[in-house]
């Protein structure tokens, strides 16, 4: 029995430490498609937004007119204008959440503050490696004893009372 309680806290030390080293490096490769992703919404923003200037209006007033067209393509194109803004937006948003997390809070922050295709884009062309994160696979570890241990535990077992000695 204790081999195999030593085998499973070998494997589930290992697996946590290496597990979890994967982790900035994925958030890494989902910060650089979010910033992509951020320039290329920006770029195609910035278009509409000089359309706008040549009308003389606000970017908003220029979708608002857009969309209030008879014709459908045109209040389409509207729809997309002020899906574009917002678009703009909240990758803004979730780079700023990024960028001012400390590198041991961005897991959490992108769990919170994501782009489900961006975030199953960057799983799709994920490729694990071996390269050790030091602080994270020490993380990895400590779950990885933590869950050997419940593991093993036997509940309502009480911990063993030291022999008393005469």
């Amino acid at each position: 029995m204790r081999f195999f309680r030593d085998l499973t806290l070998l494997v589930l030390a290992l697996g946590g430490a290496i597990g979890f080293s994967q982790v900035p490096r994925f958030v890494q490769e989902y910060e650089q498609r979010l910033g992509g992703a951020l320039q290329e919404a920006r770029r195609q923003l910035g278009r509409f937004d000089a359309l706008a200037q040549g009308e003389g209006l606000p970017l908003e007033a220029l979708g608002r007119r857009l969309e209030r067209s008879a014709d459908p393509a045109v209040a389409g194109m509207g729809r997309v204008v002020a899906e574009q803004a917002g678009r703009v937006e909240s990758l803004t948003r979730q780079a700023e959440a990024l960028g001012g997390a400390s590198r041991f809070l961005k897991p959490l922050v992108l769990l919170r503050h994501h782009d489900t295709e961006l975030l199953a884009a960057t799983w799709a062309k994920y490729e694990y490696t071996l390269t050790l994160d030091v602080g994270f696979a020490a993380l990895g570890a400590l779950v990885g004893l933590l869950l050997n241990a419940l593991l093993w535990a036997r509940p309502g077992r009480r911990a063993a009372q030291p022999l008393a000695r005469s």
